[in-house]
C-alpha cells in the first residue's frame, strides 16, 4: 500500500506542478496581450512534451490512487474520495472551458507566423483569462489537496 500511495503523491505533484508551470506562462503571455509570446510558450509546451507529461502523470496519479484505496481497504464511495473525482472533474472542465480557448489562440498565432502574415486582434482572451486558469486550477488543486489531507467527509 504504501508503495502506491508514494506513486500516486509523486505523480500528482508531477501533474500539478507541470499544468501549474505550464499555465504560469500562458497567463503571463495573455496578461500583457502579447500574442507572440503566448505563440512562443505554446511552442515550448509542444517541443518539451509537457502538456503529454501532465496527462500520463494524472492518468498515473488516478492509477495509483485507485490502488491505493484498493490495497488499503479504504472505500471508493467514502466522501473525501468522492469529493476528489468531483474536483478532478471541475479541473477538466476548467480545462475546456478556459484552456482551451488559449491553446486555439495560441495555435491560430502560430499558424499565421508560420504564413507571414498579421495576426489578428482576439477579444476572446481578455488579460483575465489567464488569471482565471492559474487561480480556478490552484484552487482546485488545494482543495484536493486538502481533501487528501483532511478527508472531511
Amino acid at each position: 500500500m504504501l508503495i502506491f500511495k508514494t506513486l500516486h503523491i509523486l505523480s500528482m505533484v508531477t501533474m500539478v506542478s507541470t499544468f501549474i508551470g505550464c499555465e504560469i506562462f500562458y497567463a503571463a503571455a495573455i496578461w500583457r496581450r502579447d500574442d507572440h509570446l503566448l505563440a512562443t510558450v505554446h511552442r515550448i509546451v509542444e517541443r518539451t512534451g509537457a502538456g503529454i507529461i501532465a496527462i500520463l502523470a494524472l492518468a498515473a496519479g488516478v492509477v495509483f490512487g485507485l490502488l491505493t484505496a484498493a490495497t488499503g481497504g479504504f472505500d471508493y464511495l467514502a466522501g473525501w474520495l468522492i469529493a476528489a473525482y468531483v474536483l478532478i472533474a471541475a479541473f477538466f472542465v476548467n480545462a475546456i472551458l478556459i484552456g482551451e480557448k488559449v491553446v486555439t489562440r495560441a495555435k491560430m498565432v502560430i499558424a499565421a507566423e508560420d504564413e507571414g502574415r498579421a495576426v489578428e486582434a482576439s477579444g476572446e482572451l481578455p488579460p483575465n483569462r489567464g488569471v482565471a486558469l492559474i487561480g480556478i486550477n490552484a484552487l482546485i488543486f488545494a482543495a484536493i489537496i486538502a481533501d487528501m489531507v483532511l478527508k472531511p467527509f
